[in-house]
């Protein structure tokens, strides 16, 4: 990272004019900006002396004030994807002098509540904004997540950008958002859009669509709602009515056109979405349902030089190289092609997986869907629906060319979406292993010479129901190493078979722990029934 000259602000006169202002809205207290900064310069004194703090608190004001608290203490704050157990080991393994800060006693080296913040009577000490401020990590949904180091500047100057798109500088709002806060999107909105304006936020994170409704019903002033595309489908599909909204931000992901505009019909709420990423923050805005086109904002503007798209202006400090590919007209205006790696050459025709993945999803009955590839392969697809697999085909055939249809289809319980929508890599290549190798049928032939058949029978020997049990066992821990049998559920022997007859075994995932399996001899079922299998549970190292 550029090391730039420090920069220093004192936040007591940038926020002058909305100190006393309503910040954050509580179950049971309205907190200011001026409570705020008192709570975060009491903890900051209070904090252990390390380099890092892993902040893992799930309430968003006592985030924001550690957030800021750690900050004040000269220290950076670690923001991970995510807070599962190996998530956190590799962490701390990377950065040693760390500590965890949360919420939660049982996850945290220093523990946060409401009840134990103090205010000091200090004024907030003058910040660096040139000064790393947080190091937040990418989902994991191309890789290996990358560690992403902001400062305060570049958070404050896109924030005010952000502002002038919407018009929010100087409008009494409230802010509610099912975006976690460790999330780079989430931290934008909740805490810079606010603190930087006269927005206030709530305090909660409703999760069911029920949940989030209620929370905007009770609020009396005008609302803008944060949220992800999969959470905003989930809202556009209840039959409740919707209260009043301002507008409804979405970002993570583009939103497909007929899916924004269903959400605009049964929530009555215009929706905008942003684009933007970890390495970036937002930088463009659109509302689908009147342009496809992005627009970027003010003072930014991408460019291309061949094959190469770059980001500069505004809060991007040193023209910054994008791994997306885009048409940009003659305003500056842009659509979204794809990700360089994204894109794909069948039979001399291209096309965009993000493309071909939307028009997946599209498809009534299509939960959930993703198409993928190996090399050397065609197309497959995994799908979360009910729906017959010639249908889907019939539905794609419609929408995309013949190439890309996908040569098989998956069907699974779910994909291995994190907590705002995304794919994750890792386990959905564990996913797409798995299924091919369930959907593979294994043969076998079991010899006369094998002791099973010793005193089973004798002069008639069929092999044992037990023995073909074992061959379906392993084939099936052989799918999936990750998982151990819990139980057999079901077993129906329908015909004997007998020594040196070639036999099948086929595998197939009826939920996300069932699996069922067939043994066939040529177009004759010998055996059927049903495992559930269990995740190994993991050693501990002491």
């Amino acid at each position: 990272m550029t090391e730039l000259t420090p920069h220093y602000i004192s936040l007591n006169d940038s926020l002058r004019n909305t100190l006393n202002n309503a910040f954050c809205l509580c179950s049971n207290k309205t907190l200011s900006r001026a409570d705020l900064l008192a709570h975060a310069v009491a903890l900051s004194e209070k904090l252990p002396a390390k380099s890092y703090a892993i902040n893992l608190c799930q309430d968003r004001y006592l985030f924001i004030v550690s957030y800021l608290a750690v900050y004040l203490r000269q220290q950076i704050s670690l923001l991970p994807a995510n807070q599962a157990t190996k998530t956190l080991a590799d962490l701390t393994t990377r950065y040693p002098d760390s500590y965890t800060l949360s919420d939660d006693k049982l996850s945290s080296n220093f523990h946060i509540a409401h009840h134990l913040l103090e205010k000091s009577t200090q004024p907030c000490p003058l910040i660096d904004t040139n000064r790393p401020l947080s190091i937040s990590f990418t989902s994991g949904s191309t890789g290996k997540p990358k560690a992403i180091i902001k400062t305060w500047r570049e958070f404050q100057k896109s924030a005010e950008l952000a502002l002038e798109r919407f018009e929010l500088q100087n409008q009494e709002i409230t802010l509610i958002s099912t975006v976690p806060m460790q999330h780079m999107y989430g931290l934008e909105t909740s805490f810079f859009w606010v603190l930087f304006s006269h927005m206030a936020l709530h305090n909660s994170r409703p999760f069911y669509p029920e949940d989030i409704r209620k929370i905007l019903a009770d609020l009396p002033a005008e609302k803008i709602l944060v949220s992800t595309p999969r959470h905003l489908k989930s809202c556009s599909q209840t039959q409740d009515q919707w209260p009043a909204i301002k507008f409804i931000l979405s970002s993570t992901a583009p939103m497909d056109i007929k899916l924004a505009q269903q959400i605009e019909q049964n929530l009555h709420a215009p929706l905008f979405e942003l684009f933007g990423s970890t390495e970036t923050l937002s930088f463009a805005t659109r509302q689908a349902t009147q342009s496809p086109h992005w627009q970027p904002y003010a003072t930014i503007q991408l460019t291309q030089d061949n094959a190469h798209f770059a980001l500069q202006g505004g809060h991007i400090i040193k023209p910054l190289v994008l791994d997306d590919t885009f048409a940009i007209d003659d305003k500056g205006n842009f659509s979204l092609l794809g990700r360089s790696a994204d894109l794909i050459k069948i039979a001399g025709k291209r096309a965009s997986l993000h493309d071909l993945n939307q028009q997946l999803a599209a498809i009534s009955g299509i939960e959930d869907g993703v198409f993928f590839f190996r090399k050397n392969e065609r197309l497959s697809a995994l799908v979360v629906s009910k729906l017959p697999k010639k249908m889907i085909i019939q539905h794609l055939r419609l929408a995309i060319d013949d190439v890309f249809l996908p040569r098989a289809i998956y069907s699974v319980s779910a994909l291995p979406r994190n907590n705002i929508g995304k794919l994750l890599k890792t386990e959905l290549d564990t996913l797409i292993q798995t299924q091919q190798m369930l959907a593979t049928k294994q043969h076998y032939r079991i010899p006369a010479t094998h002791p099973c058949f010793a005193g089973h029978f004798p002069h008639n020997p069929i092999v044992p129901g037990v023995v073909l049990l074992n061959y379906v066992q392993q084939q099936l821990l052989a799918a999936c190493p990750n998982h151990r049998i819990s139980t057999l559920t079901q077993a129906k022997f329908l015909r004997p078979l007998l020594p040196d007859q070639d036999f099948t075994v086929s595998l197939s995932q009826s939920s996300a722990h069932n699996i069922k399996f067939t043994c066939t001899r040529d177009k004759e079922t010998l055996v059927t029934g049903t495992f559930i299998l269990a995740a190994k549970k993991e050693k501990s190292h002491d």
